[in-house]
């Protein structure tokens, strides 16, 4: 079965949490299961923003694995190592055509 998956925007904080917000992250998903998600290191009441980090797994058929070691510049480049990451092994998990 082929998934659609995509990116989909955390929604913004309301009330007077939104005083010490930080950048919102994403969550990718296919509407059913969560298979990665990206996050701010930092910003809001946490300082500045040091980096971007991402995290696969805990509600899907990948392993777990979050980069909160190796934070990205850009949520842009965290979000294409956590694509590239849910595609190797969604695709090792993939069944193989009998033939």
């Amino acid at each position: 079965m082929k998934r659609r998956l995509r990116w989909k925007l955390e929604p913004k904080e309301t009330g007077l949490r939104t005083i010490g917000a930080g950048p919102r992250g994403s969550v990718y998903h296919d509407g059913e299961k969560e298979y990665a998600w990206v996050s701010a290191l930092g910003g809001g009441w946490h300082g500045p923003v040091r980096g971007w980090y991402w995290g696969a797994g805990w509600d899907s058929d990948v392993p777990h694995y979050s980069s909160i070691g190796e934070p990205c510049p850009t949520a842009e480049e965290a979000k294409r190592q956590a694509e590239e990451y849910v595609a190797k092994h969604l695709a090792a998990s993939a069944p193989k055509p009998k033939g």
